[in-house]
């Protein structure tokens, strides 16, 4: 991590996360940041892809479309997003990602953690 860290994340101290549904790439999280309440990533789904229903029991999400297409489900409703689109998602609410586009999704997302606690409730 930078000398900087308090203030700044440079590039090279993103923290990479391969998951099975995404790429994350985590500009402020735990790991590489002080921040105590923030987390805050770069998600990329590749085509087809996606997080099915899970819940993060100890933060608040949103969601921000940079570039492709998804289904977004929060609770009982469902949106389709593109770019520019937001969603909010309250804390422990059940939600779930879909790439429904052509190519990949890539997504802002950033919690009200500096660690959220996330729980699958689908196979993934």
């Amino acid at each position: 991590m930078s000398d900087s860290a308090a203030a700044l994340v440079k590039a090279e101290d993103a923290a990479p996360v391969t998951t099975p549904f995404a790429d994350i790439l985590w500009h402020c999280h735990a790991q590489n940041s002080t921040l105590a309440k923030l987390a805050f990533g770069t998600a990329t789904f590749p085509e087809g892809g996606g997080h099915a229903s899970h819940r993060h029991p100890n933060a608040e999400e949103f969601i921000y479309v940079v570039s492709g297409k998804a289904t977004q489900t929060v609770v009982d409703q469902t949106f389709n997003m593109g770019p520019g689109d937001c969603a909010n998602i309250p804390q422990d609410a059940v939600h779930s990602t879909m790439n429904v586009g052509d190519g990949e999704l890539v997504i802002l997302v950033g919690f009200s953690a500096a660690d959220p606690e996330t729980i699958d409730l689908d196979p993934v």
